[in-house]
């Protein structure tokens, strides 16, 4: 069995702590409110595991630093997480070398992250161009 990395499937990694498990035994991935009970051990023994989730502020602190830009990253580094997302939208809507790399930045960030997830807990898996 394998988990085929989809667009769908990286989507499941974008939200809040352990909105969506991972069954080991359907290699399938599930919302928090769709699972068998409410206990964590017992979700655990029945195979499933917590998804892998990726906060917006994450990937922004990524994407920034990736930047190689001092000014860029003293600004952010001193931002509260909320201030961060807010004062990133502003400038990825203002200054195009900030924005021109996102999208693309963003999408091998999520795959990694997801795959190194996959390698972590030992979760076989494909990647579905």
């Amino acid at each position: 069995m394998q988990l085929v990395l989809t667009q769908k499937n990286l989507r499941y990694a974008w939200g809040s702590t352990t909105e969506y498990w991972f069954s080991r035994t359907d290699y399938s991935i599930y919302k928090y409110s769709d699972l068998p009970c409410e206990d964590y051990t017992k979700l655990l023994e029945l195979g499933f595991i917590p998804f892998l989730t990726i906060s917006n502020e994450e990937v922004i602190r990524a994407y920034i630093k990736s930047l190689n830009n001092s000014k860029v990253s003293a600004k952010f580094d001193k931002l509260s997480s909320y201030d961060c997302v807010e004062t990133f939208w502003k400038y990825f809507n203002a200054y195009r070398d900030i924005s021109a790399g996102f999208d693309e930045f963003e999408k091998e960030y999520l795959m990694k992250k997801v795959i190194d997830w996959c390698k972590e807990n030992a979760v076989n898996y494909r990647v579905d161009e």
